[in-house]
């Protein structure tokens, strides 16, 4: 079941959507119930949910937490403390909280500010990937006077019914990754080959997943760190990438051409890409940008051409006509994404559909779909942790304006 929560409240129907039996709470006036409420089903993880608590006193305060669980196990966790109004209600969209993990009247604040229960780094949540599941909880606790509970477990969903998976592998494919098509009868929408970045390994996959859901067929792919890549990014073959963009352009039947993100280090790759392949590649969306082509991870080379290294130094963004949206955050402590997306985003003669949106206080963490929590440090792995920049309200801003702003580039 997917939560989310009533705009309107009708009390009939709150006390129909009482979340657990709740202890009594005592007031002058009588025994309150303490009611978390919800009516819209089947959410995306990048769609928001609202909620709401009735049967409070007025003024009176409850906190509400948060909780959930990475790819590893590790527990998050977010709390806030509101007062209810003069009718004993409390809405997430509306009240800004008295004390918590966040400040501002936001529905979603819980879910994005959530951190690790163990304390340590403030890391990018990694909930569980749609190849595992197709979804992921989120439970939601509301405590008043520490007497009166209500909980309520939300689920968080990577695809709309319908939406298939296709594992591709080496041996057949001659790419490692993950397909994703659109329900059945969708309006065709462009293809999207998704290159994510020095974390390795197939990081894609949860967008790719919801770019699906919206109508695009994706495809995520791991370039090094799994079986049969470079376990580092290392002589990385361009190649490869060049021959998942046809793999996809000949699955889909993309007249029309595809598109390609590439996601920090993977920018590059998608820059390439996307010079090597100007009549099929129309699109491409760069987020915690390089201009440049940067020297390989740990050392060494990241990428080769025909076998031949591809030299550090500036990327020839003359040789792509493709329409480019190029995101940074404007703190991006990692490397100066905030100026090398100036330079990718600048529309020239020969290629005026060019954009950069600049994200006012975040950090490297911009891409994705927004509403999951994204923090100021990451740690890779293995390795040490490295410094993002940014703060998660700021993160979060940038997710809420970047995400759809990609939707509707890739739409264009």
């Amino acid at each position: 079941m997917v939560w989310t929560t009533r705009r309107a409240l009708g009390s009939a129907a709150l006390a129909a959507l009482l979340l657990t039996g709740s202890a009594g709470c005592t007031s002058g006036s009588g025994r309150h119930h303490l009611v978390i409420t919800a009516d819209e089903k089947d959410t995306l993880v990048d769609q928001p949910v609202h909620l709401v608590l009735t049967g409070l006193r007025q003024g009176q305060e409850v906190t509400v937490t948060a909780e959930a669980e990475d790819f590893v196990g590790v527990g998050w966790k977010s709390t806030a403390v509101y007062r209810a109004d003069r009718n004993g209600t409390v809405g997430l969209d509306r009240d800004a909280p008295i004390s918590g993990s966040y400040h501002q009247a936001d529905g979603m604040g819980l879910f994005w500010s959530m951190l690790p229960t163990g304390g340590g780094a403030n890391t990018v949540f990694s909930p569980p990937s749609p190849v595992v599941a197709p979804d992921f909880p989120v439970r939601i606790t509301a405590t008043a006077d520490g007497l009166a509970t209500a909980e309520h477990t939300v689920t968080r969903r990577w695809t709309v019914d319908g939406v298939t998976r296709t594992e591709l592998n080496l041996d057949t494919d001659h790419v490692r990754g993950t397909f994703f098509l659109p329900p059945a009868g969708t309006p065709a929408k462009t293809p999207v080959l998704l290159l994510g970045g020095s974390e390795g390994g197939n990081s894609g996959i949860g967008a790719a997943a919801l770019l699906a859901s919206h109508g695009h067929p994706a495809l995520s792919i791991a370039y090094f760190g799994q079986y049969g890549l470079p376990p580092t990014l290392q002589n990385v073959p361009v190649e490869y990438a060049v021959g998942a963009a046809r793999l996809l352009a000949e699955r889909t039947g993309a007249t029309g051409g595809i598109a390609v993100e590439g996601v920090s280090r993977g920018s590059e790759l998608a820059l390439l890409v996307a010079a090597q392949l100007p009549d099929l590649v129309r699109r491409a969306a760069v987020f915690a940008p390089s201009a440049e082509v940067n020297g390989g991870l740990p050392n060494g080379v990241a990428w080769t051409e025909n076998g031949a290294p591809v030299p550090t130094g500036p990327i020839a963004l003359d040789r792509i006509p493709a329409s480019i949206l190029a995101v940074a955050g404007e703190n991006d402590r990692l490397w100066p994404a905030p100026r090398w997306a100036r330079q990718i985003g600048t529309p020239t003669a020969a290629a005026p559909n060019r954009q950069a949106l600049l994200c006012p206080g975040a950090g490297h963490a911009v891409s994705g779909p927004p509403y999951l929590p994204t923090g100021s440090t990451a740690t890779p792995i293995p390795g040490a942790p490295l410094e993002l920049g940014g703060d998660a309200a700021a993160n979060q801003a940038a997710h809420l304006d970047a995400w759809p702003k990609f939707l509707s580039f890739l739409d264009s």
